[in-house]
């Protein structure tokens, strides 16, 4: 089996589905759990590391199904996917694990230096895992200090 990855979750609980449908579809599947390396490299929350994978030549067909699947039930609420180009292929945090150097940096973020992000091997986009609400902006996009009309009438 020469595997590619497919989908990639937080949690195995929530590609068993996938896979026992892809099963059921006479596509070998399996699940590549990473948590435990991501564990073990200082991160306090293992993020994006269950993957689905499939061998690489039912890789399209698998694809196919999938997104079929969750036009009809939405079975990939859970799933992690760029927002820029859709791609599964994700890792978080945004350094490798498959070397001894990141740990410097791991440690790092474990402190509060800096914060850890997904990152799209795909398109090589990143993004936090916590979107942070911005408060209102005047005109020329200034954070506006002002209450706005609306919510002092409900003060």
């Amino acid at each position: 089996m020469d595997p590619v990855n497919i989908l990639t979750f937080n949690e195995p609980d929530e590609a068993a589905p996938v896979i026992q449908r892809l099963e059921q579809s006479g596509i070998k599947a399996e699940i590549q759990d990473q948590r435990n390396l991501q564990k073990y490299w200082f991160i306090s929350e293992p993020l994006a590391g269950v993957r689905v994978r499939v061998d690489k030549k039912d890789y399209q067909r698998a694809k196919e199904l999938v997104q079929e699947w969750d036009g009809k039930e939405a079975c990939l609420d859970h799933a992690i996917h760029c927002p820029e180009c859709g791609s599964s292929e994700i890792e978080y945090p945004q350094f490798t694990r498959k070397f001894v150097l990141p740990t410097f940096y791991a440690l790092l973020c474990k402190i509060g230096l800096f914060e850890t992000e997904f990152y799209c091997q795909h398109c090589h986009y990143t993004w936090p895992t916590k979107i942070k609400l911005e408060g209102p902006k005047d005109v020329l996009g200034w954070p506006n200090k002002r209450k706005s009309a609306t919510s002092a009438t409900r003060s």
